[in-house]
């Protein structure tokens, strides 16, 4: 079938999504943050087949093989505090990992705050950028997802720790379905959002939470430190213990569990 006239693509654009399809571009989050300073407004959706310059968090550059991953960025325009906006990256997300599951049954994991894992490595991660035009906040939700990569298809130095939804359930997985998937599940959490239900989105998050209960190392504010990481808050931050006393981390990296194999637990 023809993504043009696929059944939830259509419900989608009746939403007010407006795709933008590319075969080639620096990166999705880039071409929507131009968007959106031109004017762009809320539901727009740049996917592409292979970015030449992809970003990750701390300025890290990310390629994929064209055609073998979800490359995806959306706009909106979330009706939310300055408090809550720490709230996007967990949604992107969550909206990701279900996205997979529905459509596969293999369920992944999420590592705080921008990491998708299955049990053989990492599937892929998420982006997310905002401006300000006058007083309309915009964000650009970005994700990126290994769907049908082989091992070798990953460079040498990332190989060992990658994975794909090939990889972990040894079957392909359709870019379109999963991008239409993933925009209904992430316009359903938007929606959560914006009315308030904080509630359901952390426990939800709980779900697929990884790390929660296990030791972890975290690069923060220019140092490495180990903690027991314990979920998260109200507004997207990491709750962690160490050495007796409870934490919130509101911007930081996962950068080693004491055991990465034993992310999933048994």
């Amino acid at each position: 079938m023809s993504q043009d006239f696929h059944p939830k693509r259509a419900q989608l654009e009746n939403l007010g999504f407006r795709f933008v399809h590319f075969s080639e571009i620096d990166s999705t989050n880039s071409e929507a943050l131009r968007r959106a300073r031109k004017g762009e407004r809320q539901g727009l959706v740049i996917y592409a087949d292979f970015q030449s310059q992809g970003r990750g968090r701390r300025g890290r550059s990310w390629k994929a093989k064209p055609y073998s991953s979800l490359l995806v960025s959306v706009l909106l325009e979330p009706k939310i505090s300055r408090e809550e906006q720490g709230l996007l990256p967990i949604i992107t997300g969550l909206a990701g990992a279900e996205a997979i599951f529905n459509l596969t049954d293999f369920k992944p994991g999420i590592i705080w705050p921008n990491d998708l894992w299955g049990k053989k490595g990492k599937l892929g991660g998420v982006l997310v950028e905002g401006i300000f035009q006058g007083e309309v906040f915009k964000a650009v939700l970005g994700l990126g997802i290994n769907l049908n990569q082989n091992r070798e298809d990953f460079p040498e130095e990332f190989r060992e720790r990658a994975s794909s939804i090939r990889i972990e359930t040894g079957k392909n997985l359709s870019r379109d379905e999963l991008l239409f998937e993933f925009i209904a599940r992430l316009f359903f959490w938007k929606t959560q959002l914006e009315q308030g239900k904080i509630e359901s989105i952390v426990e939800q998050y709980a779900d697929y939470d990884i790390i929660k209960d296990k030791e972890v190392r975290i690069f923060f504010q220019g140092n490495t430190i180990k903690a027991r990481a314990k979920g998260i808050d109200e507004k997207g931050r990491l709750k962690i213990e160490r050495e007796g006393k409870e934490e919130l981390i509101s911007a930081g990296e996962i950068i080693m569990l004491r055991s990465e194999e034993d992310a999933f637990g048994d």
